[in-house]
């Protein structure tokens, strides 16, 4: 009778835990037995398949999703992440010119518990006879295992120019912010995927390396920067 419970144990409860790593419980779990994957270094040659969309698409893809809908891509976003993009479903890249709001160190209540994050707003051209104008866009950077002094050397008002090549910067998490009296602002977390170039900050500041997370805390949410 024991050796049965335990067969139905294993059948019923075990494969679950390896099939959602994403979830806090499961990942602590597998992280005390060792059974964790780590989070891969993609090259660029061999980047996990998406889309690679410009700001104004990345509005219009994700704008219309509800609050419901907005949670379950997020928590398949986190599990494609996780697993190293196993079945490379809703991977989207992310292109475009943004304007930095702030920047500081990660530390260990963050998702992400080294490196630094950069807050931004998406710069916009409507048409080629006009200057660019912020755009209902907010693109916060994850810059894992970046030097913790690297934020000092990036300021309010700094312009960044973010490509598919070379990082693969990658949509993590999605948030709406409703405001009432205009069009919604869409709040995008993202990370790279492929750390094989230094980062390189505005104003001609030195470079600095990036790393995939060794590992992340689930018990922190998204996005880093409250809204």
């Amino acid at each position: 009778m024991l050796c049965f419970c335990l067969a139905i144990f294993s059948w019923t409860k075990i494969p679950p835990i390896f099939a959602n790593p994403h979830t806090p419980e499961n990942y602590k779990l597998l992280d005390k037995i060792n059974r964790l994957e780590p989070i891969k270094a993609f090259s660029a040659l061999d980047p996990p398949k998406g889309d690679n969309i410009s700001t104004k698409n990345l509005y219009s893809k994700f704008g219309s999703l509800n609050g419901p809908e907005l949670q379950a891509l997020n928590q398949n976003l986190l599990k494609n992440y996780i697993t190293n993009f196993k079945q490379q479903t809703l991977n989207t890249y992310i292109q475009g010119d943004f304007r930095v709001i702030k920047a500081r160190p990660l530390n260990a209540q963050d998702r992400f518990m080294n490196g630094i994050v950069i807050k931004t707003e998406a710069m916009v051209k409507m048409n080629k006879f006009t200057e660019a104008q912020a755009f209902p866009v907010w693109v916060e950077i994850i810059l894992p295992n970046a030097p913790a002094d690297a934020a000092k050397n990036i300021s309010r008002g700094d312009l960044l120019e973010i490509n598919k090549n070379p990082f693969f910067t990658s949509v993590l998490n999605v948030q709406r912010v409703d405001r009432r009296d205009n069009d919604p602002i869409m709040n995008f977390t993202v990370v790279p995927l492929v750390y094989e170039s230094p980062w390189n900050p505005p104003r001609k500041k030195d470079k600095f390396n990036i790393f995939p997370p060794k590992k992340l805390n689930l018990d922190a949410s998204l996005p880093i920067f409250k809204l």
